[in-house]
């Protein structure tokens, strides 16, 4: 049976629960040392964030970047592990997804691990690699990364 579960809109989380929530997920690289002093901050700058809440307990959160005509980027969408697989990423990500339903492009940017590809492709998100007909490609840079 799935828990109840409150969701919210806006960017006033504590501190302490984003921590938790993302190293619950083992996302050290938000939260470790300057990391994690500045992850409040990247969730304040963000244009909208939806979060999920079991009581008074953070266990989920989406959050997004967007110009609000041309791009939506999903940034972040986690929830803890007690709580997967009960459908509250894919009510997070129709939150966001509602939210920006007249934005032209939609995009994000994860690992590739295949539980993460089947949850974005049942979402309607599509994978450039695999493109043959529409001729597209995706960039990124990681400071303090070498991509391999």
């Amino acid at each position: 049976m799935a828990a109840e579960i409150e969701f919210k809109t806006g960017r006033t989380l504590p501190h302490d629960q984003i921590i938790s929530l993302y190293n619950s997920v083992n996302w050290s690289a938000y939260t470790a040392g300057e990391a994690g002093l500045r992850l409040k901050e990247a969730i304040n700058n963000s244009t909208y964030v939806v979060s999920a809440w079991s009581g008074q307990q953070l266990v989920g959160m989406a959050r997004c970047l967007s110009d609000d005509v041309s791009i939506f980027y999903l940034q972040d969408i986690l929830i803890r592990p007690e709580f997967q697989r009960q459908g509250f990423g894919r009510k997070l990500l129709n939150h966001c997804l509602h939210r920006f339903e007249h934005v032209r492009m939609k995009v994000l940017l994860t690992d590739d691990e295949e539980r993460q590809v089947r949850f974005y492709e049942s979402m309607g998100f599509q994978n450039t690699s695999g493109l043959s007909t529409t001729k597209l490609n995706t960039y990124v840079s990681i400071a303090g990364k070498k991509l391999e």
